[in-house]
């Protein structure tokens, strides 16, 4: 059986395995961030990122058969897994259910605030990603957390039960990432804690999981 950080590591390294099919995908991944981040999503072509990955337009076409649509979906989950990847120390360390969430939920609520390109997307071409977070294209977004929260949730809850809770929460991440609440500060600890046990633990968690930890009471 792998470890949690082996698991986490390597859904990361295959970018949630989805967006890309094969190793050959990574560098394409990696350049289209970088030129993402450079001009921005609509003034970003394909031949941009062939050039900045140094191969041809076949393979950037191969890999990303969906043209910009495909690009955009696989910056998404590298974000995802990027996160996942930074917080796994943290996360691993979380001794219980209440805490990995406050660090997860808290560290997915920041990343439209602090990460330049996240913010910078959503700031300046909002209709170019929030397609990707509605309707039946949330499926890919749903599998990508079940990818990457299983190996921590499966610390807490049954096997059954993780599919679920990786889709709530991630429909409470992105509703909040993409609205924010005056209530909800998720620079604030405290704050992100709040909203993990009076709102989101008691819906997921096993009554044993369910009890706070004293240390925060």
């Amino acid at each position: 059986m792998h470890s949690v950080s082996l698991v986490t590591i390597g859904t990361v390294d295959a970018w949630a395995a989805g967006a890309v099919g094969d190793d050959a995908g990574r560098p394409l991944v990696h350049a289209a961030v970088r030129c993402v981040a450079r001009w921005g999503i609509r003034k970003t072509s394909l031949d941009d990122i062939a050039r900045e990955a140094g191969v041809s337009r076949a393979t950037v076409y191969r890999v990303f058969p969906g043209g910009k649509d495909r690009v955009v979906e696989a910056l998404v989950q590298h974000q995802a897994g990027r996160l996942f990847h930074e917080w796994n120390a943290e996360l691993e360390a979380a001794a219980t259910l209440e805490d990995l969430l406050v660090v997860g939920v808290g560290a997915a609520l920041r990343l439209p605030l602090d990460d330049e390109l996240t913010r910078v997307v959503l700031t300046h071409e909002p209709e170019l990603v929030l397609p990707h977070f509605a309707f039946d294209r949330l499926d890919r977004v749903f599998d990508t957390a079940d990818a990457l929260c299983r190996p921590h949730l499966a610390r807490f809850l049954p096997d059954d039960d993780i599919r679920a809770a990786a889709e709530l929460l991630t429909r409470v991440v992105v509703s909040f990432g993409l609205r924010s609440a005056p209530w909800l500060d998720p620079h604030d600890p405290a704050s992100v804690r709040h909203l993990v046990r009076t709102y989101l633990l008691p819906a997921i968690a096993p009554a044993s999981a369910a009890r706070p930890s004293q240390e925060h009471e």
